[in-house]
């Protein structure tokens, strides 16, 4: 699947984190179930990561949460996939959003910007959510991988 299909999508979202972990080691965390069931609220992604590839996540139950497609793959420095979804009938018919995550060496550090970009038809209203996960999600996975500990569970509606 080629990413010029998306080539209208503009960034609606960009969060950089910096975080005490060698790149190989950050892109681990966001390709690997045993990593993120630990900071994505459970959540297992499944993939094999090459570009054209199906990927999905799963939430603790085994119930579809989110899906599709390995737009780029290029380990252990970027990874694109189209996002959609598939837990919530108001989102489902949503055009795809756009996950980016870069991930530079910084010497011992990572810098890892995450950038999801939407159809410019997309109600503004659908990016709320993201703009409320995507903080939590990234603070737990540098937690993970500089303390070795998610975040503990927390009142999230604050």
């Amino acid at each position: 699947m080629e990413t010029s299909l998306y080539s209208d999508y503009k960034p609606n979202t960009v969060y950089v984190i910096y975080i005490v972990a060698r790149p190989e080691k950050v892109w681990a965390a966001l390709t690997e179930a045993d990593f993120t069931e630990k900071y994505f609220f459970g959540r297992h992604v499944n993939s094999d990561w090459k570009i054209g590839s199906t990927w999905s996540m799963a939430k603790p139950d085994g119930a579809l949460d989110v899906q599709g497609k390995v737009l780029e793959s290029d380990p252990p420095r970027r990874l694109v996939l189209s996002w959609r979804v598939e837990s919530m009938e108001e989102l489902r018919h949503l055009p795809d959003t756009v996950v980016t995550y870069q991930i530079d060496s910084l010497g011992e550090v990572a810098r890892l910007t995450m950038t999801e970009s939407h159809s410019p038809t997309l109600d503004p209203k659908y990016l709320e959510g993201g703009r409320k996960g995507w903080p939590m999600i990234l603070s737990g996975l540098k937690s993970l991988l500089e303390t070795g500990h998610a975040l503990p569970e927390f009142d999230r509606s604050g």
